[in-house]
């Protein structure tokens, strides 16, 4: 039995949480979203704890979020999540975004466990991880595929992977690859997005240097992350 199915966790917004717009930065909402997950699975016994005495981590592999309207600096928020079951190899866990008890976003995740030696994805139920009772209530009735860029792609810049740029798992944490991407997407728009996609391919890690390659549509932008091999490292849509 799951002790704590789903669980809200508030949240004020913070001087340093808030973007140059004076929204909710989106890199804190990945924070946010991120603690969530982490104390609800804490909560219900396959948390970071638990992983780490098998010798494996949690990481995010896919993400679609919805916004209907973006809280600002100093507003109280809270973050509602409940796990959601298993698709093959992905944990799926869900987000509300409230804000005076209105659902104002929504969020879908996709999640693996990895084992810490071979980083290769281990199966679920292996884990303890499947339960009868586990919440089927869905925040954005859609499955998450894998994006595809049917544009042409041009390079935006290129980076290097700095020390605090690296989580308490060894690699870059993934809040840090969404402010990559909106660090190419606020260069050209000022206007913040009600839709945003990205899917985790690779690691990086310190010293890594990458490339972040942007295409530009009618009603959606895409980016590329790469590293200097040619391997994609993420891919994000915005729209």
């Amino acid at each position: 039995m799951l002790k704590n199915p789903i669980s809200t966790y508030d949240f004020k917004i913070k001087s340093y949480e808030a973007d140059q717009y004076g929204k909710m930065s989106f890199c804190s909402f990945f924070h946010y979203l991120q603690e969530s997950a982490h104390l609800n699975a804490q909560s219900n016994g396959f948390g970071y704890d638990f992983v780490e005495k098998e010798k494996a981590y949690w990481v995010l592999t896919r993400v679609l979020v919805e916004i209907d309207n973006w809280p600002k600096w100093n507003d109280e928020i809270q973050i509602r999540t409940w796990p959601r079951g298993a698709e093959s190899l992905f944990a799926v866990r869900d987000f509300e975004l409230l804000k005076n008890n209105k659902v104002i976003g929504r969020v879908s995740s996709y999640w693996m466990i990895l084992d810490r030696d071979t980083h290769r994805p281990k199966r679920l139920d292996n884990y303890q991880f499947i339960h009868s009772d586990f919440i089927v209530e869905k925040a954005i009735d859609r499955k998450l595929e894998k994006i595809k860029i049917t544009s042409d792609l041009r390079k935006f810049s290129s980076r290097k992977v700095y020390a605090s740029d690296i989580d308490v798992n060894g690699h870059v944490n993934n809040a840090t690859y969404v402010r990559w991407v909106l660090d190419a997407y606020f260069s050209k728009y000022e206007n913040h997005f009600n839709e945003f996609e990205i899917n985790f391919l690779s690691e990086l890690r310190q010293d890594d240097e990458f490339e972040v390659h942007e295409s530009d549509m009618e009603k959606e932008c895409f980016y590329l992350l790469k590293n200097t091999k040619g391997r994609d490292v993420c891919l994000a849509r915005i729209k």
